[in-house]
């Protein structure tokens, strides 16, 4: 299975970022969302999070897809 990264993106930068074996980029793109969930969940101030994103980055570390957090906050209401 193909390996993907998902880099944290906002101000000021997170230095951590994950990689998962999933199976295509559909998948890595609902991980992606699925991630950005849990940390607008676990925020005290999401507003602070609506220019953040999360990048997605293939095995050649390639930027393949951005999951931004505004997108994420309208689908959820937040």
């Amino acid at each position: 299975m193909p390996l993907y990264y998902f880099h944290r993106r906002d101000t000021p930068p997170c230095p951590a970022d994950q990689r998962r074996e999933l199976h295509d980029i559909g998948e890595a793109l609902a991980a992606a969302n699925q991630m950005a969930r849990t940390i607008l969940a676990q925020t005290t101030d999401p507003a602070h999070l609506s220019r953040a994103a999360l990048d997605i980055e293939d095995e050649r570390r390639a930027l393949v897809a951005r999951v931004m957090f505004a997108d994420v906050m309208r689908q959820t209401g937040c």
